[in-house]
């Protein structure tokens, strides 16, 4: 039991900043109106979640350019940070999507997960190696502005029987 607590890594600097974050972010998607059904909430939950495991074991194990936490190892505030914040705001930026302010939605989810970023720099639980945190916002831009309005029509025209009940 010790040893899983201290690979929890709960007691590292910072580790309340992304664990508070993503208590915030993750209740807001819960109780949010949801215009999605929860089945197509569930699978964009589940997709941007493979989608940013994958980035993170090539931008941060391969190409090694930052570390959360302690370095070769992952905690809690670890884990939230891929597993919980980036998928919440994901599922509340698709169920508030309107096509005509697509790019204003885009432009604030962008500042938003920046701001999450360098919220991590500043209270010490990520460290840049060769990485600077601006370099995400073509990012996040290109993430808001066009790979996510596509899971979207994805995810209207493969769930359209459900869509067609509620008339979304």
């Amino acid at each position: 039991m010790d040893k899983f607590l201290e690979n929890l890594e709960y007691t590292s600097k910072g580790t309340w900043y992304p664990i508070g974050v993503a208590i915030i972010v993750f209740l807001f998607m819960v109780f949010m109106h949801k215009r999605l059904s929860w089945r197509q909430n569930f699978f964009a939950f589940c997709v941007i979640g493979y989608m940013t495991w994958t980035i993170d074991v090539i931008v941060g194990s391969y190409i090694d350019v930052f570390d959360l936490g302690k370095k070769h190892s992952e905690g809690i505030g670890e884990f939230v940070s891929y597993a919980v914040i980036p998928e919440s705001l994901y599922v509340i930026y698709l169920n508030y999507l309107k096509q005509e302010k697509k790019w204003l939605y885009a432009l604030f989810f962008t500042v938003l997960s920046f701001l999450f970023e360098w919220g991590l720099v500043k209270v010490g639980y990520m460290k840049l190696t060769g990485w600077r945190t601006w370099y995400t916002i073509p990012v996040y831009f290109g993430v808001f502005g066009f790979i996510l309005p596509w899971l979207l029509q994805l995810l209207r025209r493969e769930f359209s029987v459900e869509n067609k009940k509620q008339n979304i």
